[in-house]
């Protein structure tokens, strides 16, 4: 039997416009707590009317496939994505990431051969090197906000990747723009943005500056034309069916997309590794007993990952626990059914994977970090649909490979000469907003590891700490 959208069991919202108002802001003060709270009173599907605009929440892998992959043509991506005013689009424009129907169908078949697997894996010393060069810069033994060091090394990858051009001198301003993305996407408001409020400027300024560093990329790229190897030469050349080139807006919304995304989301997945890790020391142990012992003071590479199972299972039992993407919304463009329950035409669609992925019905001690369960013979027992740490369906996220390669490559190098540990005492808030990430920074105790390892890095040219 059909249940309509009226007999979803959901909470209910004040009758007058000042409580709405107040009821939507708390709840937005704490996703992750209000998504937990929501699902635990009402059930796996709840039913939301926040200032009046009909929403779905999901949580069940049986429903989160059906509406990614089975249903997917019923639902296009949300207002939050879309809304060129108040949606990540004022951002990243019209690309992948934003776009929808037949326009985002060419997008991405001319931005996915960027991914192809030959290509990326040309990266993988680049990312190496990265890494290597951010550690000849850590003390033996000190005090560091790794939330801001792995921003800075996923930036520098992403810098090094997607053009030839350096990106080093605009690392800040992307860094602010970054904020500015997640400040904005976190805090309620129902202001005009025709209003110039502190928080309009700031995002306006890192319009601005995305605008400025992107524009300058692909003039720099058109002064010599050619394929350099780099991200944004695949899409300067890419043609579509009909032998059309991207205009220069389609490739500056993509390049914007490929450098936000393409750098936070592995920064984010690192931090929640190394605090896990730290928390967990036999899980630690083992990591570094791996390492040790198939790099043998080297510095790793591509091929060495398929000698390294353990740190694999480490980043994907992390991404589990916190997936950077943690959900995703969509919007129904036609009445659909998804199990029993109707979502009416219009509707918010929320598909929440943090929740999923904390179910103990598909997960042997949900909260527990076990990388074991992700060993060969245990992997095979996991309910592939309650795991999506970069989504499904047809808009699964182009660069997953990417990113979990990077996450890979960065743990390995990183773990293979440092220990890092909280500070006693210390809590780790996460906060979800577009990606999942630690509220207040990760303040980490670094400390040098007995091992010496050949680095690639001139250390006359390290800055002492």
């Amino acid at each position: 039997m059909t249940i309509p959208f009226e007999q979803i069991p959901g909470p209910q919202m004040p009758k007058n416009l000042f409580g709405q108002i107040n009821s939507v802001r708390a709840f937005s003060d704490n996703l992750i707590k209000s998504f937990r709270e929501a699902f635990a009173e009402h059930g796996d599907v709840v039913a939301m009317q926040p200032l009046g605009e009909k929403m779905v929440l999901f949580r069940h892998p049986d429903h989160i496939h059906e509406a990614l992959v089975t249903k997917s043509k019923s639902l296009k991506k949300s207002r939050e994505y879309t809304d060129p005013k108040r949606g990540l689009a004022r951002f990243v424009g019209t690309g992948i990431l934003t776009a929808n129907g037949d326009f985002w169908r060419r997008q991405r078949k001319q931005v996915s051969p960027a991914f192809h697997t030959q290509r990326i894996t040309a990266y993988a010393d680049a990312m190496v090197t990265a890494g290597d060069k951010m550690l000849s810069h850590w003390p033996v033994k000190g005090e560091l906000d790794i939330a801001k060091e792995m921003m800075h090394v996923t930036l520098d990858i992403i810098s090094g990747t997607i053009s030839s051009v350096d990106l080093t001198a605009d690392a800040d301003r992307i860094d602010a723009a970054m904020d500015a993305i997640n400040a904005y996407n976190g805090t309620f408001s129902v202001m005009p943005t025709w209003i110039p409020t502190p928080m309009e400027l700031r995002v306006r300024q890192a319009v601005r500056d995305l605008d400025d560093v992107v524009y300058n990329m692909i003039a720099e790229w058109r002064k010599h034309g050619e394929d350099d190897g780099s991200l944004l030469s695949m899409l300067m050349l890419a043609e579509d069916e009909d032998g059309n080139h991207m205009t220069d807006k389609q490739i500056r919304d993509e390049s914007v997309t490929l450098i936000l995304a393409g750098h936070e989301t592995t920064a984010n997945a690192l931090n929640w590794t190394f605090k896990l890790l730290s928390e967990n020391p036999d899980a630690e142990a083992k990591l570094h007993e791996e390492l040790d012992r198939v790099l043998q003071g080297r510095l790793p590479e591509l091929a060495d990952l398929q000698e390294l199972p353990y740190t694999d299972m480490v980043v994907k039992e992390s991404l589990r626990l916190y997936p950077p993407a943690w959900g995703v919304s969509r919007e129904a463009v036609e009445d659909v059914e998804i199990g029993d329950y109707l979502v009416p035409k219009g509707a918010l669609v929320s598909l929440n994977f943090f929740e999923m992925h904390h179910d103990g019905r598909w997960w042997d001690e949900p909260n527990a970090f076990r990388p074991e369960r992700w060993s060969p013979e245990n992997a095979e027992n996991i309910n592939k649909h309650a795991y999506m740490p970069f989504g499904g369906g047809p808009r699964v996220c182009v660069g997953n490979a990417f990113a979990q390669m990077e996450a890979n490559l960065l743990l390995a190098t990183i773990a293979q000469r440092y220990s890092l540990t909280l500070t006693p005492g210390q809590v780790v808030i996460p906060d979800a907003r577009i990606t999942m990430y630690p509220r207040d920074g990760l303040p980490m105790i670094v400390e040098k590891r007995d091992v010496v390892v050949e680095s690639h890095v001139n250390q006359a040219e390290a800055i002492p700490v």
